[in-house]
């Protein structure tokens, strides 16, 4: 395992073909003039997940920054590909009723889904989602900081890393499919395929807490996951300051400026490659 880094260095794999509509992207959402005003964005809080509905603000996150995944398909929601497909695979059955038209039932419909880490960095340092209950009520970032805890209960150290990887300008994926906490993309997954499989790790006092080490035979396993899919591990370690009460939301909340992430990476020998170079 290399030392700690700076810097992330990277096999890119392009993807052969790109559909037109998903080249024209930003590093965030942006808004025009006529949506000046912040939190422009709602989502509605289903209890693990945060679902946007409406086929501009799913436009506006997928192609500028890569947020969130479509609840039936596998990547972009229908409203951006424009999919004419009508049985699209869902990750969860949708019930047949009247009230559910064809549109709904092809797909054309389908929501987007963000991720915890995702859904709380649009609200709490970019301020332009609005999280609402089911019942209706607006969670304040306060609020959802603990309902999002209450869920997950590493968020704080997946949050950490999350602000640590866009402050690099990497796509993030969630990186269940893989194993991992997190798979990250350059521009994002319509340009390439991702190029690490991230790992954290939580330290108090330099020591790793318990429930978050990795021993040799996972280790194993997740660098069999990476070298047939053709990524390299990177494991982030997540140092909590002195003092610092994971117990106290509004305490976690104000001290996570002082949270600090550190990276490490593992290297594979290529034997053929090696052996041509001499």
């Amino acid at each position: 395992m290399a030392a700690k880094g700076t810097a992330f260095v990277s096999i890119l794999r392009p993807k052969r073909k790109v559909c037109p509509e998903l080249t024209h992207t930003f590093p965030l959402p942006v808004f025009g003039e006529s949506k000046s005003e912040v939190g422009q964005i709602e989502g509605l809080f289903t209890g693990f997940s945060v679902e946007v509905v409406d086929p501009d603000s799913i436009r506006n996150l997928c192609l500028n920054g890569g947020f969130g995944q479509g609840l039936f398909s596998r990547s972009f929601p229908a409203c951006i590909t424009n999919s004419s497909e009508t049985h699209r695979r869902r990750k969860r059955p949708v019930e047949s009723t009247p009230s559910v038209t064809t549109d709904h039932a092809s797909g054309s419909n389908e929501p987007l889904s963000l991720f915890l880490e995702e859904a709380f960095f649009l609200m709490h340092k970019l301020n332009i989602l609005r999280v609402k209950t089911i019942a209706g009520t607006e969670l304040s970032v306060s609020e959802a900081f603990a309902k999002f805890r209450s869920i997950k209960k590493d968020f704080v150290a997946s949050y950490c890393a999350y602000l640590y990887l866009k402050s690099k300008n990497w796509v993030v994926k969630c990186g269940l499919k893989f194993g991992g906490d997190f798979v990250i993309y350059v521009r994002g997954p319509q340009f390439y395929h991702a190029s690490y499989i991230v790992l954290i790790e939580e330290l108090a006092g330099g020591k790793p807490l318990k429930t978050h080490t990795v021993d040799g035979l996972d280790f194993q396993g997740f660098n069999r996951i990476a070298e047939t899919t053709a990524k390299d591990i990177l494991f982030l370690e997540v140092h909590y300051p002195e003092g610092f009460r994971m117990e106290d939301d509004p305490h976690c909340l104000e001290r996570l400026k002082d949270v600090r992430v550190g990276e490490k990476f593992t290297k594979h020998h290529n034997f053929i490659a090696a052996r041509t170079q001499t």
